[in-house]
């Protein structure tokens, strides 16, 4: 089979891929095997795919490093900005609804045990719990957060 792609396409394809390997990446670091296995097929599909990218007009993408072609430092570090901006907007995501979750678990009561029971979902007084973190955040980062002991 072959798969003719548009110079955007195949733009578009290398960011899935190299986005995907560096989430699988850190899995297969920190995680498991399974995720380490999946880890280097993406990497090798990935090393496989950037072999067409001067046939793509993309002769910045990639440079020779050590005798290997490798994505070039420029491409490499565009595209991991994406991925710290990622990482940051799940951090302050996770953080504000732990946080949420945290306090509505404190104070729920017996109906909203109940509720939770039946429908397997969180009432929706949770999301003002995480409002109300989201505007903690956004207005004093983690400044106003430690630990008592």
């Amino acid at each position: 089979m072959k798969i003719n792609l548009s110079k955007k396409q195949f733009e578009t394809l290398i960011k899935v891929v190299e986005a995907g390997s560096s989430v699988y990446g850190i899995l297969g670091d920190s995680v498991s095997e399974e995720y380490k296995k999946e880890s280097n097929d993406i990497e090798e599909l990935r090393k496989y795919l950037i072999g067409f990218a001067n046939g793509y007009g993309f002769e910045d993408m990639t440079e020779i490093f050590m005798g290997k072609l490798i994505m070039s430092d420029e491409w490499s570090e565009k595209l991991h900005e994406v991925i710290e901006d990622y990482d940051d907007q799940t951090f302050w995501h996770e953080l504000e609804t732990r946080l949420g979750k945290r306090d509505f678990e404190r104070t729920m009561t017996e109906e909203e045990k109940e509720e939770i029971k039946n429908s397997g979902r969180y009432p929706s007084r949770v999301y003002d719990l995480y409002e109300k973190w989201g505007k903690e955040f956004e207005k004093y980062g983690t400044d106003r957060l430690s630990i008592k002991d």
